[in-house]
């Protein structure tokens, strides 16, 4: 019976009490400078008192920034404390003045100058206090603030952070109003039925202290005056609620992500003739529909391209500055990104206004996460959602987050909250929101738990389809992307890898070839009618590099795992490197997949080979804009290495159509490259066009003339050409110490190299090993070996076993000191390849790595990961500290202090991730004691591009050479892609080069 009770207390609470909490919950906007205010606002942030226990004494640390990053152990369900002096300014006398706290978590009790003023829950909403009655002009004032990381707090962030995020996390700052102002302003936009004309609603409550007036002035992204019918509005003595002030205007500028047109409005009050506050919004002109399965942004269906955004600082944890900030924007803008997620919580709100500048979509996230799914057990999401003692903190978290953010453009639809189990909470946030801000979509996931006809949510939530656009989540089906009659959001989905941590150790590659996943699936969902978008989990990494403490132990170690194997634990903890921008915004290969897979320009062709000298090329392009013709970016086309010429094409958003290059006498071999650039000269995207077939200079070594000869001792049988040398060892059958110019270029080899993965666990949370068959080198038993000097070239015949594992190998050696390999392979486990091919133990003397590929885009930016070609350090003598600012780019990183843990790497010289990346697919594939052709060098060529090798440092700090003839990612999980190849029949070719 009292279960009952609480549900209806809920629903009660959902209608009777929102009012309540919305009176004592104001959003205001701080104001301008004006004549009488010299100071207005007082940023508190920097350096406060702090306590970090009740029986410790007072320290200092900074603000914003998480306590346990700055060396505090703090520990659930006990308090520590903040406190802050400060004085105000004789202008605020007479005013009311307002603390906000832009986000603290997670339970806090402000007390000021001794007194107790309030309490609040949740981190990340803004909350501001009048705390006029409790504070001296001109006289020291103190605040101190009780915060408790709480491990019931519904947003479970230290949960998924897998340490204790607590402290001031966001902004503080202290400002003045006065006597007469307004509170809980919003902007609202209405277009007509032919989007050229708005009304401009503006909505507010006011407190006047007699009558006063409100006025608008509008301007024009451009800066000019907009006239506007009417423009001043009274305000009546006492109390002004809940007032929409209605403003026609005439021939706007419309807002979409590809057109951030930003009007100014200012907004004042007046009293007695004199102007006694002001404030300034930028704002945009736009409308949100849903119209069936589509989402229509001003009258024209739109396409999510996007990714999941947390807030992250390198050395303060979970937190973020106005710098951070500005470049996450950025940065998703140059990644072709149309969309952020704000997961698992509402961002700062200069976020938001960077991505109204730029022109980003947000999805913007209350902070209520993994709901009834007990991720870990010592934190207590529990099964809140039902109840009532939990209702108020569901709904202050979404009032705060919609009052203090719902006049931003950018956002288009709110989130009620991340993979939850549904209950009456989470209908009671659906009731409030759409009673408030019913112009805007809701989304709630996971919809699957939510009963027919309890629907709340219009727009589909689903995370993590495969990559043909397949799911089934709580009974909630998906196919091809498509949703219910309403539009499907992937809001998660094409996960980076991050729980494989061998592979990522050894083969940083797996986040180059993700990006066919992204590739795969948003070109498949761009041609549906209801797949709306995706957003990729995630943009950022998720670790935290906490320091040496200072107090207390990391005891979060012990729980926060993911089911990360032990050897792997360290000081840096958090779910993964799941981003494609590290902690530092250094992009990793992943934002170029992301860049090239968003691009909303798609040439589909990277090779013509008919063609006629003198004659036009005609090039089939889509145009994947949403709003955009492609008549106003542009084009440039570069034909070898000669001037760019400018081209123009007329093509409707989402059309398909001919990007014409004019006559000029192509040639076979021809390379054309194709450029688009925004207006402001931004790269869009670029492809690389080859005429006829692709050339490729393969490092053969011409030098080498004179015939081969065998010679043989007890040991040893010895082939010898011209300026090299290739001993077998006669009881292995295996090269041994081969020599070129006078050194060594390969110690020992070949050997058999099988990685099978048995099972091929592929499901969403595979963070552990599959059932793995791995071959060991240390089992090799010689049967058989000749060798015989026939016309000129030598021929050696290898038969020998790895236990039950058989193999057949043949060479052949010619002059020109090439080594043509073939094997066949017998008694192998069948599963799906992992890694198959043949590797070679080589001498600590080379420093360089070049290469020329065909890889999965046919163009990549100079110094890739994983270009088409590129020559590339093996080491890096610059060894970036733990916590320490890399100042490099990711590829040339030699340490990495989560997959390493603390010691950050496996051996005193770790090659950089660029070298021991896989090279797929490769034309040739060098490495070489110099940069130049000078000194010692060895080659694996493939005219047919079908090799992939890798080189890998032991941690005897052993050099090894990986030639995969079939190779494949099948840990790669979470719905991506991967080639599912079959490891039986097992043989291979390749050509070795001294």
């Amino acid at each position: 019976m009292w279960n009952y009770y609480k549900l209806f207390l809920v629903y009660v609470l959902s209608y009777l009490v929102l009012p309540q909490l919305s009176a004592g919950e104001r959003s205001y906007v701080i104001p301008q400078l004006t004549s009488e205010m010299r100071q207005i606002e007082m940023l508190l942030n920097g350096t406060w008192d702090f306590k970090p226990s009740s029986k410790s004494g007072w320290t200092t640390i900074q603000v914003p920034g998480e306590v346990v990053m700055q060396g505090y152990a703090i520990e659930h369900d006990q308090p520590f404390w903040y406190r802050k002096s400060f004085a105000l300014p004789d202008s605020y006398r007479n005013k009311r003045v307002i603390l906000r706290f832009d986000g603290v978590y997670s339970h806090a009790c402000l007390t000021v100058n001794g007194k107790k003023v309030r309490e609040h829950f949740g981190g990340f909403t803004r909350w501001e206090t009048d705390i006029t009655s409790y504070v001296k002009i001109g006289k020291k004032n103190e605040i101190e603030l009780e915060i408790t990381d709480r491990l019931d707090d519904i947003s479970y962030a230290s949960g998924y952070a897998h340490h204790p995020i607590g402290g001031i996390l966001r902004d503080v700052v202290i400002f003045a109003m006065p006597e007469t102002h307004i509170f809980d302003f919003y902007v609202e936009t209405v277009l007509d039925a032919s989007y050229e004309d708005a009304v401009l609603k503006l909505g507010y409550s006011a407190f006047a202290n007699e009558e006063s007036e409100i006025r608008y002035t509008l301007l024009s992204p451009q800066g000019k005056h907009v006239e506007l019918p009417v423009s001043v509005f009274p305000l009546r003595k006492g109390e002004n609620v809940k007032v929409v002030n209605e403003l026609p205007v005439n021939n706007v500028l419309k807002w979409d992500a590809e057109h951030p047109n930003l009007y100014s409005l200012t907004v004042t009050v007046w009293q007695r003739g004199k102007e006694i506050s002001r404030f300034s919004k930028r704002i945009g002109f736009r409308e949100v529909r849903i119209v069936k399965e589509r989402m229509l942004v001003n009258g024209m269906p739109i396409k999510l391209r996007g990714a999941c955004r947390h807030d992250i600082h390198p050395t303060l944890g979970r937190t973020t500055t106005e710098k951070l900030d500005s470049l996450d924007a950025v940065l998703f803008k140059r990644a072709n990104m149309n969309f952020v997620r704000t997961s698992h919580y509402p961002p700062t709100e200069r976020f938001l206004e960077y991505c109204d500048e730029l022109g980003l979509y947000v999805e913007c996230e209350t902070a209520v996460c993994f709901v009834d799914t007990y991720r870990q057990k010592n934190y207590k999401p529990g099964k809140s959602q039902d109840d009532a003692d939990f209702t108020h903190r569901y709904l202050s978290q979404c009032m705060e987050m919609v009052k203090s953010l719902r006049s931003h453009s950018s956002i288009i639809f709110w989130s009620i909250g991340n993979e939850s189990r549904y209950g009456e909470n989470f209908r009671a946030s659906w009731n409030w929101m759409k009673k408030v801000d019913p112009a805007r979509p809701v989304i709630f996931s996971w919809p699957g738990t939510v009963k027919e006809e309890d629907k709340m949510y219009d727009i589909l939530s689903m995370h993590y389809p495969n990559v043909n656009g397949s799911l089934n989540q709580f009974g909630m089906t998906v196919q091809n992307f498509e949703g219910y009659g309403m539009p499907a959001l992937f809001d998660e989905w094409a996960h980076p890898a991050c729980y494989t941590y061998e592979t990522l150790r050894e083969d940083p590659n797996i986040r180059e070839f993700w990006g066919a996943s992204l590739d795969k699936m948003w070109s498949k969902l761009f041609n549906t009618s209801g797949g709306l978008g995706g957003a990729i989990w995630g943009y950022i990494d998720e670790t935290f590099m906490v320091p040496e403490l200072k107090v207390g132990e990391p005891y979060w170690k012990t729980f926060a795992r993911t089911a990360k194997p032990e050897e792997f634990q360290g000081n840096c903890v958090g779910y993964g490197e799941w981003g494609i921008v590290d902690v530092w915004r250094r992009e990793k290969p992943g934002f170029w997949s992301t860049k090239k897979a968003y691009s909303p320009v798609r040439l589909s062709v990277e090779q013509i080979a008919g063609f006629t000298p003198g004659e036009r090329l005609i090039v089939p392009v889509h145009n994947r804009f949403d709003h955009t013709n492609l008549s106003e970016i542009n084009i440039r086309y570069t034909r070898n290495d000669n001037i760019p010429k400018t081209i123009s094409l007329d093509l409707a958003p989402h059309a398909k159509g001919s990007l014409i290059l004019p006559e000029e006498d192509w040639q076979d071999g021809d390379r054309i490259l194709v450029e688009f650039y925004t207006s402001d000269a931004q790269l869009i995207d670029a492809n690389l066009i080859t005429l006829g077939e692709k050339k490729v200079p393969f490092p053969y070594n011409s030098g080498h003339k004179r015939a081969l000869r065998v010679t043989e001792t007890d040991e040893l049988v010895i082939v010898e050409g011209d300026d090299f040398t290739i001993p077998f060892n006669r009881h292995t059958g295996l090269i041994c110490n081969a020599v070129s110019a006078g050194k060594v270029v390969l110690e020992s080899g070949p050997f058999l190299n099988l990685n099978t993965n048995l099972n091929h666990l592929t499901g969403a949370e595979v963070r552990k090993d599959a059932k793995k068959f791995i071959l060991s080198k240390d089992n090799w038993i010689k049967k058989d070996f000749v060798c015989q000097l026939k016309n000129g070239k030598v021929k050696i015949a290898l038969s020998g076993e790895y236990g039950e594992v058989k193999i057949d190998l043949q060479m052949l050696i010619l002059p020109e000191g090439q080594i043509e390999m073939n094997y066949i392979v017998s008694g192998a486990p069948n599963g799906y390849v992992r890694e198959s091919g043949l590797s070679f133990l080589l001498p600590d003397a080379y420093n360089y790595l070049k290469w020329e590929r065909k890889g999965y885009w046919d163009y990549y930016q100079e110094g890739a990961f994983a270009g088409n070609n590129g020559c590339v350090p093996l080491y890096n003598n610059h060894r970036v500290a733990y916590r320490e600012n890399p100042r490099q780019v990711w590829q040339l990183d030699t340490h990495n202090y989560y997959y390493w843990a603390d010691a950050g790497a496996n051996c005193r010289t770790p090659l950089t991730q660029v070298a021991k990346g896989l090279k797929e697919n490769i034309y040739y594939y060098t490495l070489s004691q110099q940069k130049d052709k000078s000194g010692l060098h060895l080659s694996v060529i493939s005219p047919d591009a079908s090799l992939a090798c890798r080189t890998s440092k032991r941690v005897d700090e052993q050099l090894v050479l990986y030639i995969m003839s079939k190779w494949d990612y099948p840990e790669i999980a979470w719905g991506n892609y991967c080639k599912t190849l079959e490891a039986s029949p097992c043989f291979g070719r390749l050509t070795i080069v001294l």
